[in-house]
């Protein structure tokens, strides 16, 4: 596959970043700290741009949350950015890479992928389990115990620069996935990168 280049330009660009900041303030507009960031959306934006025009973008420590996830109530700690510079950086960049990365995804990777979430996947393997000439007898659910903070960092780099070889955008990546101490937190964006 060819490695994709000149996407920081893109990533820069004030539409870009304003899609971005909306995307990132669905489902959240009337948090405070998001009504003060999209009542001055151009303020905002010309920021943002410069921020990472720059390369100044440093991220703010994680919020730290724990939920009970699921039927079963399992109890998982998120991590939180926050909402303004580094959620809107998030959304900046995937916006710019989620079509390289989804090129080289297996098909049924439904974790995060737009249009491709739960029900997607549920609704194949039901095709798959009618349309059984082998007559399957059995399905295996499972859940990898502590996936996301066992990730090996240096690897998931090495997957981005078999794909990307714009190198301001390497750069951002790197410095998003080195935000956290070990691993990856478990948060939406890293959930449709790993893939």
């Amino acid at each position: 596959m060819k490695r994709k280049g000149n996407i920081y330009p893109k990533i820069c660009e004030p539409e870009n970043i304003r899609r971005a900041i909306l995307n990132a303030a669905k489902g959240k507009k009337n948090r405070v700290n998001v009504q003060k960031v999209i009542i001055n959306l151009d303020v905002a934006v010309e920021k943002m741009q410069k921020i990472l025009v720059n390369n100044q973008y440093m991220p703010s420590p994680y919020q730290e949350k724990k939920i009970q996830d699921g039927v079963r109530k399992k109890e998982r700690i998120i991590y939180k950015p926050r909402f303004f510079p580094d959620q809107v950086v998030h959304w900046c960049l995937m916006q710019q890479i989620e079509e390289i990365l989804k090129k080289g995804m297996y098909y049924y990777c439904c974790a995060s992928v737009k249009n491709r979430g739960i029900l997607y996947g549920a609704k194949y393997i039901k095709r798959i389990l009618v349309d059984d000439r082998k007559n399957t007898k059995y399905c295996l659910k499972l859940d990898i115990k502590k996936f996301y903070p066992s990730i090996d960092k240096e690897i998931l780099k090495r997957k981005f620069r078999k794909k990307i070889k714009c190198r301001d955008t390497l750069n951002l990546i790197d410095i998003i996935i080195d935000s956290s101490d070990k691993g990856l937190p478990i948060r939406k964006l890293y959930k449709s990168m790993v893939c």
